[in-house]
């Protein structure tokens, strides 16, 4: 049940992120702080485990967990056929040790981006990760929710340190795992999550822009 309260967070939030639902960035924000606009279930940690930082004057969003799980999330509602390519740029720094995403005692990534897709009482969300032992291309539902689908989008330490840039067509993969009845889907928002509570260990990386584009 875990990663489907954290999930929920998103459709209790009474902030907006302060950016554009097309272009999420971390500019305006004050490195060292917690984002604004970004909301978590967990007030107590989320300024913990996530500051945003800066190399070059440019802002990012850092994540280090030591043994937690703190999802945090914006809310920016979309219509995926108008807007149904995400891009985003991350970077793994330490990997979870011993993790392995399909089961629940190794439910742990360096890197998470979630699409969630809808709220209660049924709850459909995409996550998008970066894992350390399962092979890219890798898809499966989450060991804690089969409402929420997992892709392994990159694998293994080989670019560690390495900020590397990802695209999704995020309305194909959710006519994929959910179905084409719905005519036109909406997005709910974004969230991220880099965790290390199953396995006991450390998770440490970090989130640049996250954008949102028409068809090509």
């Amino acid at each position: 049940m875990k990663r489907l309260l954290t999930v929920l967070l998103i459709f209790c939030a009474q902030n907006l992120c302060a950016q554009s639902p097309i272009h999420i960035t971390f500019d305006d924000d004050e490195v060292g702080k917690f984002p604004s606009g970004w909301v978590s279930r967990d007030k107590q940690n989320m300024t913990k485990v996530y500051s945003v930082q800066a190399e070059a004057d440019k802002k990012f969003l850092h994540a280090d967990a030591h043994g937690q799980s703190v999802q945090i999330s914006c809310q920016t509602k979309w219509n995926l056929r108008d807007y149904p390519v995400l891009r985003w740029r991350w970077r793994p720094l330490i990997f979870p040790t011993g993790s392995n995403e399909q089961v629940k005692n190794g439910a742990d990534s360096v890197l998470g981006v979630y699409v969630v897709l809808s709220g209660l009482p049924f709850v459909k969300a995409i996550k998008y990760i970066w894992s350390d032992t399962l092979p890219t291309g890798a898809e499966f539902d989450s060991p804690y929710s089969s409402g929420t689908k997992i892709v392994v989008v990159r694998s293994g330490r080989g670019l560690i340190e390495t900020w590397v840039t990802e695209e999704r067509n995020v309305l194909s993969d959710y006519e994929r795992f959910f179905g084409k009845e719905e005519k036109h889907p909406v997005a709910r928002g974004i969230a991220v999550l880099t965790d290390s509570d199953d396995t006991h260990s450390r998770a440490v990386g970090d989130y640049g822009d996250i954008s949102l584009s028409p068809p090509k």
